[in-house]
């Protein structure tokens, strides 16, 4: 995987998409699993994620991708919280030859630079992912923002269910993405308020195309769709901005980037 984190160093994040550069680490990806069939079957490498990650955000950043995206940073949020474990084991380690210099003769301990780090890994834990967690809420609510509106609106009630299980009643489904497995009470209690936020929503929503529907008699299908386009966009603004979301997910992928290279680098 060195030279695929070449390739997409060398290609970077680029304004316009970059077709040859694309093609180039698909083709490097499609001969991997030529030769090795047995990767297909193992857990996605680092690189590769945060390569997927990125792509989903730039240089476009599609909201119909959202659900995808949500599952490439739990994968993410899994390496970043290996990370920290592995983080917590060294010090352990440094702390346990430190005292016994003399069990171990080939010992190598840390420099007081990679101990700085470690201990930042394992201090930054949980603000590092209540980040993850506050980020994927509002990739959730702008999610729903979007699907009232898009072409693909009949997936609106399959995706509250994935982003809020049990949202509704008699309907006992399990959510298919990856975020869902593992919250803590707090964190559940985040997507609870993401919920009711979501469900204010869509009831505005509704009640407003109601009061709306007797203006729109006079209009064309063609003028209808166009006035409530513009409508809607001035009667309810998105519930974040998706430049700031897109900075927040930088800065969180490559926080993560970063634990990962220097833990390889360390160990």
């Amino acid at each position: 995987m060195q030279d695929f984190y070449k390739m997409v160093t060398a290609m970077g994040i680029c304004s316009e998409y970059n077709a040859e550069g694309h093609r180039a680490i698909y083709d490097h990806i499609s001969s991997i699993l030529g030769k090795e069939p047995a990767f297909t079957d193992a857990q996605s490498p680092p690189t590769l994620t945060f390569y997927a990650t990125r792509n989903m955000l730039r240089p476009y950043f599609i909201l119909g991708q959202i659900p995808d995206l949500l599952d490439c940073l739990a994968m993410v949020d899994t390496f970043r919280k290996y990370a920290v474990d592995a983080s917590s084991v060294a010090l352990s380690w440094q702390e346990y030859y430190v005292k016994e210099p003399s069990s171990d003769s080939d010992k190598t301990l840390l420099t007081e630079r990679e101990l700085k780090k470690l201990q930042d890994y394992v201090t930054n834990d949980e603000h590092d992912r209540l980040y993850y967690i506050l980020a994927t809420k509002n990739l959730c609510l702008l999610h729903v923002y979007y699907l009232v509106t898009a072409p693909e609106s009949c997936m609106l009630a399959e995706r509250l269910n994935d982003y809020f299980p049990g949202c509704f009643p008699g309907h006992d489904i399990p959510s298919k993405l990856l975020f869902q497995h593992g919250l803590s009470d707090s964190e559940k209690q985040i997507m609870e308020e993401a919920y009711q936020a979501c469900k204010e929503f869509i009831l505005d929503v509704t009640q407003w195309e109601e009061e709306r529907e007797e203006e729109q008699k006079h209009l064309t299908a063609e003028q209808a769709d166009a006035a409530f386009e513009q409508a809607f966009r001035e009667k309810f603004p998105p519930p974040c901005s998706q430049e700031e979301l897109i900075s927040d997910l930088d800065y969180y992928l490559n926080t993560v980037e970063k634990m990962i290279r220097r833990m390889e680098d360390y160990f």
